[in-house]
């Protein structure tokens, strides 16, 4: 190959212009390079297989406080009686009220008892019973009745939420007990004309009626009774519940609140 040669094919490579295969400059001529060895293709990463899903978490489940064991059903009536005689000497500790106490419970809650109780102002169970925050599931109603939405809310803390005990709370001077017995006895308030107050009288008059006719005080005796039926009620309409009697695992009483000391004691006759 001459000078002239060399000159161009070298102004070629250097333009780019000579494609592969590249050339080998030799001694005496312009020669094929051997090719260079191809690559070799990358290998795919096999797929990841899915994670297996998270099993779905109990919607009814709790964590922190909710993870406490249940306590039995008599250390639940010891816990009430024993604030109760608090708040009656006027020793209330308002225990687990503080903030402290409130996130803790925000996670979750164990109430140790069910407390049905009548709507009235003046008879507020935390209160009479010296509890504190996540300690009492309250279900309030005018004349601590119960029907199917009454019923359900117990259920649910039962069953979900680790209540051992159900407490139907009557109370002095219940007026709800009141109107239903005037109205029994021809009575009723013209007012209640057109409202649903007679659907309280409905369930409320079985005690009324079941009232003795000798008693001192036909109205005290029908709160009482009130809320003897309504612990009874509570029995007959849920079989998980009544299960849970029956095994030991829950107890059901019925208890009046006096407004004048403050006291609340259980019903001689306990339905179950």
């Amino acid at each position: 190959m001459t000078d002239l040669h060399r000159r161009k094919l070298i102004l070629a490579l250097g333009a780019g212009l000579v494609a592969a295969p590249a050339y080998a400059l030799a001694e005496g001529g312009v020669e094929h390079a051997a090719e260079a060895p191809k690559p070799r293709p990358k290998r795919k990463p096999a797929p990841k297989k899915p994670a297996a899903p998270a099993p779905a978490a109990d919607p009814h489940a709790a964590a922190g406080h909710a993870a406490e064991p249940s306590i039995p059903p008599e250390e639940a009536m010891n816990r009430l009686m024993a604030g109760n005689a608090r708040y009656c000497a006027g020793l209330s500790a308002h225990p687990n009220a503080n903030a402290v106490r409130r996130i803790e419970v925000a996670a979750g809650q164990r109430p140790f008892a069910v407390i049905l109780a009548c709507a009235d102002s003046r008879v507020p169970p935390e209160l009479i019973f010296d509890q504190g925050l996540g300690d009492l599931f309250v279900v309030r109603v005018a004349g601590n009745v119960v029907d199917d939405a009454t019923l359900a809310s117990i259920e649910y803390a039962v069953i979900h939420l680790g209540s051992t005990l159900i407490m139907a709370l009557g109370h002095e001077r219940c007026g709800a007990v009141k109107a239903t017995a005037e109205a029994l006895a021809g009575r009723g308030s013209p007012d209640d004309k057109d409202t649903r107050i007679g659907a309280l009288a409905a369930l409320i008059s079985p005690a009324v009626r079941a009232v003795p006719a000798g008693a001192a005080d036909p109205l005290d005796a029908a709160v009482s009774l009130n809320a003897a039926h309504a612990a009874a009620e509570i029995f007959a309409g849920s079989r998980p519940l009544r299960t849970r009697v029956l095994a030991g695992q829950l107890k059901i009483v019925a208890a009046r609140y006096d407004l004048d000391d403050g006291r609340v004691t259980p019903t001689k006759s306990q339905p179950v």
